[in-house]
């Protein structure tokens, strides 16, 4: 390889643009330690076997040499990434909290700002994702995979545009830096919840040829896991008054009769739940996911890549619920017990003639994800151009294979405490709940999404280091990027066809006898449909019913089948032609310019970097769409035909652009102590589901509160524009020792461009409407907080016995301000952003043996708005939030080499095992009619259980 050809005026030396790309990748600079004792070039000698010491000073390593602020974690060995899942292995680095999916982390929020305002890369391009939106969905990349992950959390120009959080690029490994290699790694886990044993497998090959210019390296990980988690939600918890109450569940009493709880007025209002449901859930995981790597260096100056990264994914969730049918919506229900707390919210009810349901849901998850890409990193002297090249697609395949069946049962009584011990209320039936009750038909439907992204990337990168002068670096480059992502909607024309309420459109072709539950007629279910059922310890120690029947699905459409073949064409799902079928193309065009200046600041080293990026990108969206011209009434104000029900194809483009400055300063005060400055505008992209033209109308007339009528329609509005923030950040990092450092950061962002809706008064066909259109709204939020982070190993503090102790360690303070308030001027927080978040770990490695504690808090954070109906507005409102608790994770891990060879690790995760519990402290303007000063409830509860695993790796 090349030298690098000069050494610039403070004595800071630059690598040679080959190893420059060699050691970052795709044009990410280097920045060499300034040394006044040699005059050889630093080189980070990126080794096979790291351990957790190795990889902790080589993310140091980049960390201080880079040009802007970013942080790092590296895999410790080759199939040993920190953690067994790369999301909850990204909470380890300042800033960054996960968002967990079925207990198990799958997107991340940097800097308060979530999956949908970040951009994730796979070696330095955008890999297509199969969720709805633009979160990416860490899951589907195994651990094993990953060589290391670079979080870039400021600006420059030749970073790709779109995040305003942050840019996390996931590396690979490549040959000629690995080497000959051959490992296999096999390992058990044991999930404690599901009792379930689960095999992981990898593979990793590495050789070299043609005297060590050409390399190929191919990895393969399957994985197969089955865990299972146990929740209760009690969904929105509305305004009753005591008179519905009574007159629904006791519909022949006398009015005079009726005794409301504590005394209260017959009119009184308070807050009780819809259905109250416990859930088991099981999640069958099977994932295949491998890379290959082709690296071709012919000669110093010609570097050629080329790599393939496929995952498969496959995920069946099946969840078994029990709900119990409150006295509100059970006609047959009689109260015997009722009682309201002095906040409004009912304390507990007992009640005769009560109503079950049994729900079971199936929501498979099929999905594909690759990645091909071509890179040439060529020296001409001293310019250095990039050529890169990329596909990539991911596609979740569901034409209708999920599912949703509701049954219903009755026992004698049921008893609800919702001031129980636990946080999942005491729920009593007066009998239990097996397979021989009577059952009667409700809702079933079978449905599904399937989600297509396909991105492609072409770009070219260029460097001119001059040999003279202050500018030490040029970089410069232009590109085309492209996403379409497409959503196809399947479901069925009428999924309560054979429920009570469409009896009259089911002509059976044999006398199928009915039962009365709940006070309504039903097809009652063969025995056939309904299984035993099995349970164990459900929430932990739940005062709940533990074990309750199965349904079986195949069963109960072949009993639907027979019983009116017609009928049951209305649950086959069909492809959609509404909202929720939708597409957006986005077509990019860049090019940038970034100069990187290095001299000398008041005697002192410096760099400075600026750039600015200039992006026009041109956007096609399309979906099936209501026409409001369609409308059409009858003199009385009636709607004449269904007409506006039809839904025609809709197009839309647009486009626009932007420039996006940036600038990066790095100044040396010492050898050990760097202080950094940056500052930069950043954009990201609305959502994709708020881009495509689509309109919802509702015509008929709708009776409110004080007898007032609308009527309702809300438009999409394609054209939003993207969300901008001006950012800036400062750091201070002090590199004490090459096994020590210690960082203070703090970050800066004044965010704009929020989507609102926007009420107007419309006409249509002579009628009046309450319209709603999306428009970018003019308020600004502060994202604003500190980071500050420790590394340190204590062999020069211990004996030399002691010897292999180290702590990693960091904290982040989070002390933003969206800037919307809720209806009593309180300030509604960014969702899943924590205050308060830490991570420590603590390490030993000697001998051959590596052990290491890490533990993960963070403190309460806002999760979603969460509607309930009021008498205030006559309808739903959405003024309150789902705050979930305080969380802290630990998890330990240990290893040790039996051999040069043969390594034997041991696991164990979640081992705190937090319930999750949501809970919604209600607005006080929501409970004046009660007459309560406060109150709050539990909107859900889950629990996931802990987790263990043993493994073996061996190198050949």
């Amino acid at each position: 390889m090349k030298k690098s050809k000069r050494k610039d005026k403070n004595n800071i030396f630059i690598l040679s643009p080959l190893a420059l790309a060699l050691s970052t990748m795709l044009s990410h600079s280097a920045y060499a330690e300034q040394s006044n004792k040699k005059d050889d070039i630093e080189v980070i000698e990126v080794k096979a076997t790291l351990g957790i010491l190795g990889s902790l000073r080589e993310a140091q390593s980049i960390k201080r040499q880079s040009d802007n602020v970013v942080d790092a974690i590296v895999a410790e060995d080759i199939g040993k990434f920190p953690d067994d899942n790369v999301a909850e292995a990204l909470q380890r680095i300042p800033g960054i909290s996960v968002t967990r999916t079925d207990g198990a982390g799958q997107k991340v929020t940097i800097r308060g700002m979530s999956g949908k305002y970040n951009i994730t890369t796979f070696n330095g391009r955008k890999l297509a994702t199969d969720s709805e939106n633009r979160d990416f969905n860490y899951d589907v990349i195994a651990s094993e995979l990953v060589g290391k992950i670079e979080v870039y959390k400021t600006q420059q120009a030749k970073l790709q545009e779109g995040a305003v959080g942050g840019v996390v690029n996931i590396y690979s490994r490549k040959p000629l830096d690995l080497g000959e290699e051959l490992s296999l790694s096999v390992k058990n886990e044991y999930n404690a919840r599901a009792k379930s044993h689960n095999p992981k497998t990898s593979f990793l090959v590495s050789d070299v040829f043609l005297d060590d210019t050409f390399g190929v390296l191919a990895s393969l990980v399957h994985t197969k896991r089955v865990s299972r988690y146990d929740k209760y939600n009690s969904t929105n918890w509305d305004d009753w008054q005591y008179h519905e109450l009574y007159s629904t569940a006791n519909p022949n009493s006398e009015q005079e009769d009726v005794v409301t709880p504590n005394n209260a007025n017959i009119n009184d209002t308070f807050r009780m739940p819809r259905w109250p449901r416990i859930t088991q859930t099981e999640s069958e995981r099977e994932r295949l996911g491998g890379t290959l790597a082709l690296q071709w260096l012919p000669n110093d100056d010609l570097d050629v890549n080329f790599d393939v990264l496929f995952s498969s994914y496959d995920v069946d969730n099946k969840a078994k619920a029990m709900t119990l049918v409150l006295p509100a919506y059970d006609g047959a229900a009689k109260i015997t017990e009722f009682n309201v707390g002095p906040d409004g919210f009912v304390d507990n009810i007992s009640w005769n003639n009560a109503t079950v349901e049994l729900l079971e849901t199936g929501v498979p998850r099929k999905s594909d994800t690759y990645q091909v890409g071509l890179n040439t990193n060529w020296v001409l002297d001293d310019i250095t151009l990039n050529f890169d090249m990329s596909v990539s697609g991911a596609k979740n395949e569901d034409d209708g294979n999920g599912s949703l069946v509701v049954v219903r049962a009755g026992v004698s009584g049921a008893t609800i405490n919702f001031n129980g011990n636990h946080p999942i209320p005491d729920m009593t039936l007066a009998q239990a709940l097996d397979e021989n009750a009577v059952y009667g038909a409700h809702h079933s439907r079978k449905f599904g999404n399937t989600v297509d992204d396909k991105t492609a990337r072409f770009v070219i990168d260029g460097t001119w280091e001059p040999l003279t002068g202050t500018m030490s670096a040029l970089f410069f480059g232009l590109g085309y990027n492209s996403q379409n992502k497409e959503k196809y909607n399947f479901y069925p024309s009428s999924p309560s066809i054979f429920a009570f309420d469409h009896s009259d459109e089911v002509n059976p072709t044999f006398t199928a006898p009915t039962v009365n539950i709940g006070g309504n007629t039903m097809w009652q279910l063969p025995h056939n449909v309904i299984s035993p059922g099995t349970g164990n310890g459900f929430g932990g120690g739940a005062n709940v019913p533990q074990v309750w029947p199965s349904i079986n699905q195949s069963a109960l459409f072949a009993y639907f089948n027979k019983l009116d073949p017609n009928a049951a064409k209305s649950l086959v799902p069909q492809s959609s032609e509404n909202g929720d079928t939708y597409g957006v193309k986005e077509e990019t065009l860049h090019a940038y310019i970034e100069s990187k200046f290095e001299d000398n600041m008041f005697g002192l080293p410096y760099m400075l970097d600026i750039g600015v990026r200039y992006i026009k990108t041109d956007i096609t969206s399309f979906s099936y769409s209501r026409n409001p011209a369609n409308l059409v009434f009858n003199d009385d104000g009636t709607v004449a035909n269904s007409d506006w029900k039809k839904r025609d194809l809709q197009q839309f483009e647009d486009s626009y652009s932007d420039v996006l400055p940036s600038v990066n300063l790095k100044l040396n005060l010492s050898e050990e102590l760097v202080l950094r400055f940056a500052a930069a505008k950043a954009i990201s992209r609305p959502f994709l589901s708020q881009l495509i033209p689509n309109t919802k109308i509702d015509p008929e007339l709708e009776d409110v509160n004080d007898d007032k009528e609308r009527r309702t329609i809300k438009y999409n509005n394609p054209g939003l524009t993207p969300y901008s923030s001006k950012q800036f950040d400062t750091a201070l990092e002090w590199y004490y020792s090459e096994n020590g450092n210690l960082s203070f950061a703090s970050y800066f962002k004044q965010f704009a461009g929020f989507v609102k809706d926007n009420e107007f008064e419309e006409t249509i066909a002579g009628n009046s409407f309450l319209a709603t259109r999306e428009i970018n709204d003019d308020r600004h939020s502060l994202i604003r907080g500190y980071e500050i982070s420790w590394f340190q190993t204590f062999d020069e503090f211990l004996p030399e016995q002691f010897a292999g102790f180290g702590i990693s360690a960091n904290y982040t303070l989070n002390n933003s301000t969206s800037g919307e308030s809720d209806s009593e001027g309180k300030e509604i927080p960014f969702f899943g952003l924590s205050k308060h978040q830490s991570n420590v770990n603590l390490f030993y490695e000697q001998n051959g043996l590596s052990m290491n504690i890490a533990y993960n808090k963070r403190s309460s954070y806002s999760v979603k708005k969460v509607s309930h109906w009021t008498y205030e507005t006559g309808g739903s409102v959405d003024t309150e939030q789902a705050v979930a608790p305080s969380w802290g994770n630990l998890s330990v891990g240990m290893s040790y080499d039996i051999t040069d060879n043969l390594r034997v690790t041991a696991d164990a995760y979640n081992l705190l095992d937090p319930d999750e519990t949501l809970t919604v402290n209600a607005l006080k303007t929501e409970l004046l009619t009660a007459g309560a000063s406060e109150g709050s409830y539990i909107f859900e509860n889950a629990s996931y259980g802990k987790s263990y695993s043993v493994g073996l790796r061996y190198k050949f």
